[in-house]
């Protein structure tokens, strides 16, 4: 389907969805020890370099719900991936880190993760790559103004 048919904004949002369940059928087979969607959360985590993400703080970030990641993050904890420990400054805050095993994880795809993006990009030159994710952050702005107008 090359969206012809179709007015580019109806088109753009359908294959965002399109993209985003091929995404996550690869990602699912991509690791022997992870679903995408855990990958995706360890990703979320490792954003925040200097302090550990509260539970809120990483559901934002993913842009999910806190239960859902909350479930995401007891399955990684469970699996040795992630510590989940109370905040020092409010007992109310749950914290969450990457454990030595994450670490270990990622040297070991080190090299697949490597390939799968020169594949995913393959034939996007810089200039496309730019304008992409300009336009993919704007909609993203977007869509925290829509959810914050409900």
């Amino acid at each position: 389907m090359d969206g012809t048919n179709y007015d580019h904004e109806h088109f753009l949002f359908g294959m965002l969805f399109a993209l985003g369940n091929r995404l996550q059928s690869i990602g699912d087979g991509f690791y022997e020890e992870l679903t995408c969607k855990q990958w995706f959360v360890m990703a979320g985590i490792s954003l925040f370099e200097a302090n550990p993400p509260t539970m809120n703080e990483l559901a934002d970030t993913i842009g999910s719900s806190h239960q859902n990641i909350k479930q995401i993050v007891l399955k990684l904890e469970k699996s040795g991936f992630v510590e989940i420990y109370g905040d020092e400054k409010d007992r109310r805050k749950t914290r969450v880190k990457l454990k030595e095993k994450s670490f270990e994880l990622s040297q070991k795809y080190q090299q697949k993760e490597i390939e799968f993006m020169s594949e995913l990009y393959d034939g996007i030159n810089k200039e496309h790559l730019k304008i992409t994710t300009e336009t993919i952050a704007k909609m993203e702005q977007n869509l925290i103004k829509i959810k914050n107008n409900l």
